[in-house]
């Protein structure tokens, strides 16, 4: 079981589930309390971009570097993957007609792929590893 918590991708999709269960609950609890679906969308959104990336500069990747800087980088990956799932969507589902619910599988599948890579290599690269990486490639 240790094994599995020490492999950032394993911590990776576990922040994604928890996220999943916050930001959904938060939605449905706003929902019931009669608050705009598109309202209570936005708000669970914010909440879970927030809590996705404490989580993920805490747990999964372990980032001691400047936060400010990071949020902007967190963000800029979340918004690119939210653009590309949305153009992915349309067009497995309006040009090559498939079910919603698969192409929301797929979906999900390219933009958790998206989100790993882009907060791996771009939001949470800190400068240690970066100097590490460069001293590799140039032996």
């Amino acid at each position: 079981m240790r094994n599995l918590i020490d492999r950032q991708e394993i911590r990776f999709l576990f922040v994604g589930m928890l996220n999943t269960i916050v930001g959904y609950g938060i939605y449905a609890i706003l929902i019931f309390f009669n608050i705009n679906y598109l309202l209570a969308n936005t708000l669970s959104t914010i909440v879970g971009v927030l809590h996705s990336y404490l989580w993920n500069r805490f747990f999964t990747f372990k980032s001691k570097e400047k936060a400010l800087k990071e949020i902007i980088k967190f963000i800029f990956v979340y918004i690119c993957s939210y653009l590309l799932g949305m153009i992915i969507l349309y067009l497995f589902t309006s040009i090559l007609h498939l079910s919603p619910y698969i192409a929301g599988l797929i979906n999900l599948f390219i933009t958790t792929l998206i989100s790993w890579f882009g907060h791996k290599y771009f939001s949470f690269k800190n400068e240690k590893s970066k100097n590490s990486e460069a001293k590799e490639n140039e032996k």
